[in-house]
């Protein structure tokens, strides 16, 4: 067993002894083994010396796409609000009108001032005429949802509004007609007419039910 252990190393001692002395008497094999090594050796550090520069520059690649996506949404989002600003701009007599027609707070001042406007201009008389519990100043409690009546659209806030008018049958349906027309918004919810004869003749009284919405907080 010892010798054939021997035998085999003399056997490829001999073989590596004759490369050896190959390589040493060949010069264009000697070099062209060192260029090899030193490519691989080359080839070697630059993939453990790149590596970290390549990683750098996959994840810069990506923050910058990144960023690009974040630009263009903001542009397109500038555009979107020179847009908007266009429209109000050339709506801004239609907004002016919208916000007296929709107030943000309950006005019953300003209310009573359009239906004694109304009533001198469809000569009716007011016989009374009262408006609901609301807020003036301070926040808005939450609305409480009638069993009633239907409510305002976009959950809007109400201000309830009750009127007695007294005059001639056409000059009340006109009045009631400028009311639903009326540039401060009134919700028609109930009309009642009713006519008494007495010996001053004949008396026709209207009362009116409705709710006039407001933005609120």
């Amino acid at each position: 067993m010892a010798l054939g252990w021997k035998g085999q190393y003399y056997r490829y001692r001999e073989f590596f002894l004759n490369i050896s002395s190959f390589y040493k008497q060949r010069a264009d094999l000697r070099a062209f083994l060192e260029i090899i090594l030193s490519l691989t050796t080359i080839i070697i550090f630059l993939l453990f010396a790149l590596k970290p520069t390549a990683l750098t520059i996959i994840s810069l690649l990506q923050e910058i796409k990144n960023k690009q996506e974040t630009v263009a949404t903001l542009d397109q989002k500038l555009t979107n609000l020179n847009t908007a600003q266009d429209v109000f701009s050339q709506n801004q007599a239609a907004v002016t009108v919208l916000d007296s027609a929709i107030g943000t707070s309950p006005q019953p001042d300003l209310v009573m001032q359009q239906l004694e406007g109304l009533a001198s201009k469809d000569s009716v008389s007011i016989l009374g005429a009262t408006v609901g519990q609301v807020i003036l100043v301070g926040k808005i409690p939450a609305k409480k949802n009638s069993t009633d009546l239907k409510p305002l659209p976009n959950g809007a806030n109400e201000m309830s509004l009750s009127l007695s008018i007294k005059g001639s049958y056409p000059n009340l349906i006109a009045f009631v007609s400028d009311l639903e027309n009326l540039r401060v918004v009134t919700k028609i919810d109930t009309l009642t007419i009713n006519s008494t004869i007495n010996d001053a003749g004949q008396t026709i009284i209207a009362v009116i039910g409705g709710r006039v919405p407001f933005i609120g907080n």
